[in-house]
């Protein structure tokens, strides 16, 4: 189903997989219809902490978007599980959560953490870090 995006289409060129680690089935099918501006992007998700750390480990995506409130295990949990595997350590992640506390911030910079959006989100935003991360690709 089509729908009308009212956000700057910015680089349609970036590409790369995307895997989008939150509960939130409404805020997955957002960020999967906000990245399909970018077609060469692929999306995976999860729907909590165990199988998102399974899917980064399986499809080894070149971005991590990552909410902190999951199910099973929190969000800082899975990033301190990606950055302790050698395959997933240099995968960047970005933080999506409601998360305003700047304790946490900081200790996810100090965790690696390349950005924190905090929920609600502006879409420009999102793209903008999204285009910046897969076009800078990996950093070891």
């Amino acid at each position: 189903m089509p729908f009308d995006q009212p956000w700057d289409a910015g680089s349609t060129a970036v590409a790369g997989t995307v895997l989008y680690i939150d509960d939130s089935a409404i805020n997955t099918l957002l960020v999967e219809r906000i990245l399909s501006s970018r077609p060469a992007v692929v999306f995976d998700s999860a729907p909590d902490g165990r199988s998102g750390l399974d899917r980064a480990t399986r499809l080894n995506p070149d971005l991590v978007l990552l909410d902190l409130t999951l199910p099973d295990i929190s969000g800082e949990q899975v990033l301190t599980r990606l950055r302790a595997d050698p395959a997933t350590r240099a995968i960047p992640v970005i933080v999506v959560s409601g998360e305003t506390d700047p304790s946490v911030h900081q200790r996810l910079r100090d965790q690696g953490v390349q950005h924190h959006l905090t929920k609600p989100y502006e879409i420009n935003d999102l793209l903008r870090l999204v285009d910046a991360s897969l076009e800078a690709g990996r950093q070891p």
